[in-house]
């Protein structure tokens, strides 16, 4: 039988290994979901990068808001070119969300683009791509 004072020894000692195990970082929960499939350098063209996505003729949008008018449709290569990426207006899609979107360079005369961040391969819900710099 323990007596009063190993007992509590004993729960002190547990709370203590337990708060260790918690903070320590090897036991500790991520802050968010590891991106699988991040952005990289895009080479040959220094400053953007590729980006992996899924879907087709996705709408690429005038500014980082799903109300904003389409100006141009994605590539159908499954990947997309970027510069930056910024916060912008909540875009849903089926049981998805995002507030993040992906800034594509101007070319031409076409000014640049935004695609929101739910058609990236990889990462979760409202996640920022951890391959892309913000705008």
């Amino acid at each position: 039988m323990l007596t009063g004072t190993k007992a509590g020894s004993r729960g002190i000692a547990a709370a203590a290994l337990a708060a260790v195990m918690l903070l320590a970082p090897g036991f500790t929960a991520p802050a968010q979901a590891a991106d699988s499939a991040p952005c990289t350098p895009y080479p040959g063209y220094p400053g953007t990068y590729k980006c992996p996505m899924w879907g087709t003729d996705i709408n690429l949008r005038s500014a980082p808001d799903p109300n904003a008018p389409v100006s141009a449709k994605s590539p159908n290569d499954g990947f997309i070119r970027a510069v930056c990426q910024v916060k912008g207006g909540r875009a849903t899609y089926g049981g998805y969300w995002h507030t993040w979107w992906i800034k594509t360079p101007a070319m031409g005369m076409a000014p640049s683009s935004y695609m929101s961040e739910i058609f990236l391969v990889g990462g979760g819900d409202d996640e920022p791509d951890t391959g892309l710099p913000n705008c």
